[in-house]
């Protein structure tokens, strides 16, 4: 499944701008980050705001407390990652993917990870390239027997992952802009550095596309920075999944190369510094981003890391909703995308900005479409497994320099 708009039927009662005089249905404006409207903050926001100026505590939006693991976000399926925008696996899914991965062998293997491919992440990716591309010709071959037997290292990975990537982006380039383009240049050029010792940096290279592309349309950013991201986040962290796994069994090395695909709960604000257990505090991530955050500056890590975020957590936001008008959530997140807009933008302070449905318009949606109102759903069962961050850190992991 494919990340879809809200669906027709919340467009039709798109949520009103927080910009008076707005006339533009809210579910079709882009994130915004012009100055008119970050000077227009709701008070919401201004409470929370205060908040990290040491003036009063974290306030208490329309949420409710709620585990980690009882997120029913996290029982849904394929939602984006609300940091990199990637689909994401429930826990289901992935020990789904695990049982089909380790019983393929050649062709049917490859097979699993093609269908699979665009769910995993980074640098797990480079890694999982290699076991589907040469499991055809190995019919008999298992995971653990191809990756034991690869001669590749993890530097050698990563060049051919990066390769990869770059070339999907010249091609899109080249699709916008056509054949002679800056974008297709600057892209040839930084694929020279890749044989240079740390000669090739992700971020910077993310960074240069933005700033060749700053002028363009928010689509033919989107379009480029979708791809671009895909890049491994580093070379070491590369060849740490591969030395580290290279000589496990299949049923480990196939668990690992998907885990970071696994949705997890972040912390909007993060726990380490009293952020709450509470829904108005979360959102749905894949294992990756939230890992690697920790607890991290929100604006600091995605801009280096996820530049587009911005529009990712506006994705994340429309699935959900569609689902809450569908009544997939149940009867409690009917404000769901309330809390979200307003812990999102008091976390980033005030740069991304949501368009979102508003309960009523939630409601008005669900009639309109004829669908019944929402049943409660069972509480998920506590233990629920899932990906965190390491216990007892407290301090931000620094964004990677690739």
């Amino acid at each position: 499944m494919r990340v879809n708009a809200i669906s027709n039927a919340a467009v039709g009662f798109a949520a009103k701008s927080t910009v008076k005089n707005s006339t533009v249905p809210q579910s079709l404006k882009p994130v915004h980050n012009n100055e008119e409207i970050l000077n227009k903050t709701n008070e919401g926001s201004k409470a929370i705001m205060n908040y990290f100026f040491g003036m009063q505590n974290v306030p208490s939006f329309k949420g409710y407390p709620c585990s980690t693991s009882a997120f029913v976000v996290k029982q849904i399926d394929n939602v984006p990652c609300a940091c990199c925008g990637k689909e994401m696996m429930n826990a289901k899914e992935q020990n789904e993917f695990v049982s089909k991965a380790v019983k393929a062998k050649g062709q049917e293997l490859a097979d699993v990870f093609q269908s699979n491919f665009h769910k995993f992440r980074r640098n797990e990716r480079a890694v999982a390239r290699e076991i589907m591309n040469v499991a055809p010709s190995k019919p008999n071959s298992s995971i653990s027997d191809i990756l034991s037997s690869t001669k590749k290292t993890g530097a050698d990975l990563y060049k051919q992952e990066c390769t990869i990537v770059l070339d999907e982006v010249d091609t899109i380039a080249k699709e916008i802009y056509g054949e002679k383009n800056k974008v297709s240049n600057y892209v040839a050029a930084q694929k020279q550095t890749l044989n240079k010792k740390d000669g090739f940096r992700r971020n910077a290279f993310l960074k240069g596309v933005q700033n060749i592309t700053k002028d363009d349309t928010k689509a033919n950013q989107t379009k480029l920075m979708d791809k671009a991201i895909e890049l491994p986040l580093s070379e070491d962290g590369v060849t740490k999944v591969l030395n580290k796994y290279k000589n496990s069994d299949s049923t480990s090395i196939a668990r690992r190369l998907i885990s970071t695909a696994v949705m997890t709960t972040e912390h909007i604000h993060p726990k380490s510094n009293k952020g709450a257990n509470n829904t108005e505090n979360y959102m749905g991530e894949c294992a990756e981003c939230n890992n690697n955050r920790g607890s991290a500056d929100l604006n600091t890590y995605w801009q280096n890391v996820y530049p587009n975020m911005p529009e990712n957590v506006q994705r994340y936001n429309d699935y959900i909703t569609d689902k809450i008008i569908k009544g997939e959530m149940g009867t409690k997140y009917e404000d769901y995308p309330v809390d979200l807009e307003k812990a999102v933008s008091s976390e980033s302070k005030n740069v991304i900005k949501l368009t979102i449905l508003t309960p009523e318009e939630i409601d008005k949606a669900r009639k309109e479409k004829g669908i019944a109102d929402p049943k409660p759903l069972p509480e998920p069962a506590e233990g629920e497994m899932e990906i965190v961050k390491k216990p007892g850190s407290k301090k931000p992991r620094k964004p990677s320099r690739r």
